[in-house]
């Protein structure tokens, strides 16, 4: 059997166990662009549809049962629908306040006040996306810095926002594509692409671009770029170089924040931006997105300055929605609550997850690296990426290795096993994904359990290259 064999055999199994989501996918695409709203839902040859999440597991409209690590985009860190998040949502509903007023809302300032003590930050504002947030904070940037250009690093995903479509996927010319239609073409020479954990290179563009430069912004766990941990001294030379060049540093910790520890990566670094971008698991499971930081730059936004660089960062409709505050300040209570034992056992699943996958890859012979694995000072860490790569390569730590099909297979990841691990009962993303409280040992076992039987069968077949 050989590659097309096997995505053939998998295809096949998945269309006859989910025939009514294929039906749906049919019918909805007829409506729908592509079928959905969200790209990364949409996956080949259709996507399932949900009928119940609860805990660790989802079970699709077709009664297949499965233990899920996509978990909301890395959100529900409780897992799906959690109790300590729904009972006080309920509560709130009963009560009649659950939809949009248009005022303040006592809930937005418990809220603001929890995040604010968890980072370190001095003001914040919210909204509901974590493109909007982080499109408000390089606005803010280029308003108070009065500059234009905008530093980010190749892979690094900050929404489809202007500001920011630039060296995300397309790894050609590293990372040196505009990757939107629609845009200006000045937005080209505004935004600096620099590699990831590469000093050398984030000191060479410094010195090219810095003092024309409002903000650098940076994830210190990349996303979709390969759930990379920067390195503490490339962080601190950000930093740095930020301070010299007057620079914003922004961090963007819409999957980071309060993912590892209850607050920011970036406190766990030691290092304090000018500006945060918060999502995810501050909304509980609701939509939800926050900007915060220094003073004196946040207010900029506010209604009392007049000044000619104030931003227009006025909100929405739905920014601090009543039940949106509410679901929030219930996740982020549980979790600071119970910190010390949260954060420690699902880093401990994350940590038997990778090291069982490589084990058992490597058994069989394969070349397959995980990432999630975090710098020494973290200890442990609950996010788990699975990178099939090529023969020769020893290792992989850059986006730039992710990204590019000389090092990494990506269609074996992104396609062949995920079909796979579906049809164990598992549903992945990047490879693996987010591990939840919900998660049991029984569960990230029971998963490695099931890539034995995968490795084993694709080495009988010999669908993959052999390391050397």
């Amino acid at each position: 059997m050989g590659r097309k064999e096997l995505l053939q055999e998998l295809t096949a199994d998945y269309e006859s166990r989910c025939g009514r989501s294929k039906d749906l996918f049919g019918e909805y695409s007829g409506t729908l662009v592509g079928g959905g709203s969200h790209n990364l839902r949409l996956f080949s040859p259709f996507p399932f549809y949900e009928s119940m999440c609860s805990g660790a597991k989802v079970t699709d409209i077709d009664g297949n049962s499965y233990i899920d690590f996509w978990q909301g985009h890395f959100t529900n860190i409780l897992g799906h629908n959690p109790d300590p998040v729904l009972r006080p949502l309920s509560n709130f509903m009963k009560a009649g306040s659950c939809l949009i007023t248009g005022f303040p809302g006592v809930c937005q300032g418990k809220l603001a006040g929890l995040i604010l003590k968890q980072t370190g930050a001095e003001r914040i504002r919210f909204t509901t996306s974590g493109t909007l947030a982080t499109m408000y904070a390089m606005m803010l940037a280029r308003a108070f810095t009065g500059r234009q250009t905008v530093m980010k690093v190749g892979s690094g995903w900050h929404g489809a926002q202007p500001f920011a479509l630039k060296g995300i996927s397309v790894y050609d010319r590293g990372f040196s594509y505009i990757e939107s239609e629609g845009l200006s073409p000045d937005l080209d020479r505004m935004i600096q692409v620099t590699r990831f954990n590469d000093i050398e290179d984030l000191e060479s563009t410094f010195s090219r671009h810095g003092n024309r430069t409002a903000c650098f912004i940076i994830e210190p766990f990349l996303g979709s770029g390969g759930f990379i941990f920067a390195y503490p001294r490339y962080l601190s030379r950000a930093r740095e170089l930020c301070s010299e060049y007057g620079v914003l540093l922004i961090a963007d910790e819409v999957i980071s924040g309060f993912r590892f520890h209850p607050g920011g990566l970036m406190n766990l670094y030691g290092i304090t931006p000018d500006l945060s971008t918060f999502g995810k698991i501050i909304g509980g499971g609701m939509p939800v997105s926050a900007v915060c930081g220094r003073r004196d730059v946040m207010e900029i936004c506010g209604p009392k300055n007049m000044m000619e660089n104030r931003v227009k960062f006025n909100g929405g409709t739905f920014s601090g929605h009543p039940s949106s505050m509410v679901a929030g300040c219930a996740c982020l209570e549980h979790l600071i609550e119970h910190k010390e034992e949260i954060y420690p056992r699902i880093g401990e699943l994350g940590n038997k997850a990778r090291s069982g996958i490589e084990q058992i890859f490597r058994t069989h012979g394969f070349n397959v690296r995980c990432t999630g694995h975090p710098y020494p000072s973290l200890k442990k860490s609950s996010i788990v990426g699975v990178h099939f790569l090529k023969d020769g390569v020893d290792g992989i730590d850059s986006p730039d290795q992710v990204l590019n099909p000389e090092v990494c297979d990506i269609e074996l990841r992104e396609v062949l096993f995920k079909l796979a691990m579906l049809q164990e009962g598992f549903n992945v993303v990047h490879g693996y994904g987010s591990i939840s409280t919900a998660h049991t040992d029984e569960d990230i076992q029971r998963s490695l359990d099931a890539v034995e039987r995968i490795a084993r069968h694709w080495k009988k077949h010999n669908i993959v290259s052999q390391s050397t």
